[in-house]
C-alpha cells in the first residue's frame, strides 16, 4: 500500500466521501425535521447512487462529482441556516437564499476540486 493512502484511495479522497456522507446525512434530517414531502426525501436519497451510476454510465469518474455534491451539501445547510424548507416557501427570500446556495456552491467547489484533486 502505497504511503499517504487508506486501502489505496488517498486520504483527500476518502475525506471527501466522508464529508459527502455527513453532508448528505445531515441534509437527509433537516429535510426529515422540516416534515418535507415523502417526494423530496426519496429523490435526496437516491442522489448518490444516481450520481455514481451517471458518471459510470457516461464513461467519467466520479470523483469531481462527488467533491461537488459534498460542497453542495454543506452550503445547502449554511445557505438556509439549516432550514431548507425556506427553499420551499416561495417569494424573494427564497429566491435570495437559492441564489447564495449557488454562489457558495460555486466558489467552494473550485476550492475544493483544487485542493484535492
Amino acid at each position: 500500500m502505497a504511503a499517504g493512502t487508506f486501502g489505496g484511495a488517498p486520504w483527500p479522497l476518502l475525506a471527501v466521501w466522508v464529508s459527502g456522507a455527513l453532508g448528505w446525512g445531515m441534509v437527509l434530517a433537516l429535510l426529515r425535521r422540516a416534515e418535507v414531502d415523502g417526494t423530496g426525501v426519496f429523490l435526496h436519497a437516491i442522489t448518490p447512487l444516481a450520481l455514481v451510476l451517471g458518471f459510470a454510465f457516461a464513461g467519467f469518474g466520479s470523483a469531481y462529482a462527488t467533491v461537488f455534491m459534498s460542497v453542495q451539501w454543506w452550503t445547502l445547510i449554511i445557505a438556509t441556516g439549516g432550514r431548507v424548507d425556506r427553499l420551499f416557501r416561495g417569494g424573494s427570500s427564497s429566491l435570495v437564499c437559492a441564489v447564495l446556495w449557488m454562489a457558495l456552491t460555486l466558489a467552494a467547489a473550485l476550492a475544493a476540486t483544487r485542493a484535492v484533486l
